[in-house]
């Protein structure tokens, strides 16, 4: 296969495995009952929680009053709660229930764990390589985001 077969191959296979991502979160938010912003909110809360409520906010681009929107939609679903701050009698944290982390593991979890049998058969130098491409892609697509929210499209 020549290089430039070999790259349209890799750009083919990446929006494959982008659309089965996209298929696998719409069937996520289905069995939570969340909506996509809902599951973004909630991914970073397991990742970063107990988090500030601005915080999660700033990762996710939502207002301050779009976000309360979205952590009531997701605390009365069950999956996350609400604390004061430590540290500042005026701040909140966030952070996942039982409820959610039971959500999360059966979703996600089984995927997770099985990382190491769909990587057994790479060397190190392969995975390196994935990482690398992975690590340069996001930089690459933050790069492009970047770039087509400054453009201005002709009104039809």
């Amino acid at each position: 296969m020549k290089r430039a077969d070999l790259i349209l191959a890799i750009g083919e296979a990446v929006r494959g495995y982008q659309e089965a991502t996209d298929a696998f979160d719409d069937a996520a938010c289905a069995v939570l009952g969340l909506n996509r912003t809902d599951l973004k909110c909630v991914d970073h809360i397991a990742q970063k929680g107990p988090v500030a409520v601005g915080q999660i906010g700033k990762a996710v681009g939502l207002t301050r009053g779009a976000m309360t929107t979205a952590l009531d939609r997701i605390e009365r679903a069950g999956y996350v709660r609400r604390l004061r701050h430590p540290d500042d009698r005026r701040g909140v944290l966030v952070e996942l229930t039982d409820k959610g982390r039971r959500a999360i593991d059966a979703i996600w979890g089984e995927y997770i764990r099985g990382a190491e049998t769909v990587f057994s058969g790479y060397s190190m130098a392969e995975l390196k390589a994935v990482l690398r491409y992975l690590q340069e892609g996001r930089s690459a697509q933050e790069t492009n985001m970047a770039r087509i929210k400054k453009l201005r499209m002709p009104k039809a």
